[in-house]
């Protein structure tokens, strides 16, 4: 319940921040909702316990990380790559320092 209302609240946000007549825009901001959904799914099933996870085949036995941990860390890109598309991810840190500085493009020369 309370993944939905922070996805609800995460939508609401980014239709202030496109162009809402521009389906493409919008149909990124639904594709970004549906992978936080898919995320917090994940999470749930992922806590402290159970990163590692025992197998057992046969005679074998052995630890070996969640899948779930890695399907977290590709959606996690797939939504910064989204957000990036949408023009809402923050420029690299020292970008803004950098810009602050007032260096001019003769000062290169």
């Amino acid at each position: 319940m309370k993944d939905k209302k922070i996805t609800a609240l995460v939508k609401k946000y980014l239709m202030e921040q496109i162009d809402v007549s521009n389906p493409v825009q919008v149909e990124k901001v639904e594709r970004y909702c549906t992978l936080a959904n898919v995320y917090y799914s994940l999470e749930k099933k992922v806590n402290s316990k159970n990163i590692l996870t025992e197998i057992k085949n046969g005679s074998q036995k052995y630890i070996k990380t969640n899948p779930a941990v890695s399907e977290m860390a590709k959606i996690n890109a797939q939504m910064i790559n989204l957000s990036k598309d949408m023009g809402l991810s923050a420029p690299p840190p020292g970008v803004k320092a950098l810009a602050e500085v007032g260096y001019k493009e003769s000062d290169l020369i």
